[in-house]
Order: C-alpha cells, then sequence, then structure tokens
C-alpha cells in the first residue's frame, strides 16, 4: 500500500520532533546545528528560523506549543537529568514544571491549555503523566510493570491520548496505541509483528487520522490510518522521514 497523500494535509517532518504554533503559521523543532540539541522556531515555509535556547553542554529537545501559540513546553537536562520546562514562545521566561529525580520528557498541552501529558520513569518503567500547565496535581495515567509508554499525544477533543511502546505483552514490537484522556481503555491500534514497528504517533487537526512513523516496509516511512486503527485506510505516504505532524 504506497498510496502517496496529497491534497488531504500537509505533512511536516523533522528528525528529533515538532510542533506548531496555535495559529499554525509556526513550527518548533529541534536540531544539533549548532552543537548540542536545542529549541528552534521557523515559520511554516521554513523562513526565519530563529534559535531560542542555548545552553552548553546540554541539550533542550521535544518542544510543544501551548494552543494559544503563547508558551513552549520541552524536556531539558539543564538542572540535571531530565525535566519539563516552559518558556514563552520567544524563549523568555523559561521556568521548570517538574521536579521529580527521575527522566521527565517529552510533553504534549491538552488542547485547552491547562494540563501537559508527558512520559516519566519516575514509576515502573517509562509511564504517562498529566499535570497541571503550572506544574502542580501531577499524577499517573499508567500504571503498568512494562511501562515503556512513549511520546503521547492528546487528540484534538481532548478525549484520547494516543502513544507507542514495546510492551511485552502486545507482542515485543513498537505499536501504536490509545487510551481515554483519564488512563483507561488501553488498546493497541496496530500490530507490527514480524514486519517492522511503528511509533511517533501525531493527531490529524479533526481527530478523523493518525499519521506514524513505521518500518514495515522496510525503511522509515510515514503512515496515516483511521484514528481507530482500521487497516482499510492505513497507507504509506511514500515519503521517508520521521516525528510527522500534521500541519494545516
Amino acid at each position: 500500500m504506497n498510496r502517496v497523500l496529497t491534497g488531504v494535509a500537509a505533512l511536516v517532518l523533522f528528525a528529533a520532533g515538532c510542533s506548531g504554533g496555535g495559529s499554525g503559521d509556526r513550527i518548533a523543532f529541534t536540531s544539533d546545528r549548532n552543537g548540542d540539541y536545542e529549541i528552534f522556531v521557523m515559520n511554516a515555509d521554513g523562513t526565519n528560523v530563529r534559535q531560542l535556547t542555548n545552553n552548553d553542554h546540554t541539550n533542550d529537545w521535544c518542544p510543544s506549543w501551548s494552543p494559544d501559540g503563547d508558551r513552549i513546553a520541552f524536556g531539558s537536562g539543564r538542572d540535571g537529568g531530565s525535566k519539563i520546562f516552559v518558556m514563552n514562545a520567544d524563549g523568555t521566561n523559561v521556568h521548570r514544571l517538574t521536579n521529580s529525580d527521575h527522566r521527565d520528557s517529552e510533553p504534549s498541552w491538552s488542547p485547552d491549555g491547562d494540563r501537559i501529558v508527558f512520559t516519566s520513569q519516575r514509576d515502573d518503567g517509562e509511564q504517562i503523566f498529566v499535570m497541571n500547565a503550572d506544574g502542580t496535581d501531577v499524577y499517573p495515567l499508567t500504571d503498568d510493570d512494562a511501562g515503556g509508554f512513549k511520546k503521547p499525544s492528546w487528540s484534538p477533543d481532548g478525549k484520547r491520548i494516543v502513544f507507542w511502546t514495546a510492551r511485552p505483552h502486545w507482542d515485543g514490537y513498537r505499536d501504536i496505541g490509545v487510551m481515554n484522556a483519564d488512563g483507561t481503555d488501553v488498546h493497541q491500534l496496530t500490530d507490527d509483528d514480524d514486519i517492522g514497528g511503528s511509533q511517533m504517533p501525531s493527531w490529524s487537526p479533526d481527530g478523523d487520522r493518525i499519521v506514524f512513523e513505521s518500518t514495515r516496509d522496510g525503511d522509515s516511512e510515514i503512515f496515516v490510518m483511521n484514528a481507530d486503527g482500521s487497516l482499510n485506510n492505513t497507507y504509506s505516504t511514500g515519503q521517508q522521514g520521521s516525528c510527522p505532524s500534521f500541519g494545516g
């Protein structure tokens, strides 16, 4: 199935994570072009690239833009380990949101901007946690001994969270899963046993489709499927890439 994606939506691709701005005309992304990994922002057409963070000997990564476009949440090792930080969209007013002794990363804002979902190693393995946008009221959404939950992403209607994992009791391969926003009804969307792995999921703006990266055709290509994982509409865009995100 190699039907090329045309007309439905543009796909913005970056190797180290990206997030669209509130109006869809800006993109925040991670790059190591100047040595270590830093957060950059650019126009959606690739112009006006500006560096927002600048920390020698440490990394900033996984930027996620708030729905109103005013703030960017991201992971950083600037205070030791990996913590979730937030800053204004111009790079000012940087402050830390999480204070765990364990790794916190991969933040994603809720559609109303009130909460942030993220990956943390503070419990067994990597689990998905949620907190208020100011860092208060942190609690887990998953509690699985196997752990391994990665890159959670809130659906546009705020009702579901998609993620990827290599849970042994699924099949041990990288697969896409989804759950309700309160952590209930966790279930598997892809089944990539013996056909490669799937990861880095992201919702379409209408919440009807999920774009993701998969090696099921041998190399790393961008695929699109229905939000329920139904295979009749799963297809490759024919483009190699990583960390896909729908744009306007």
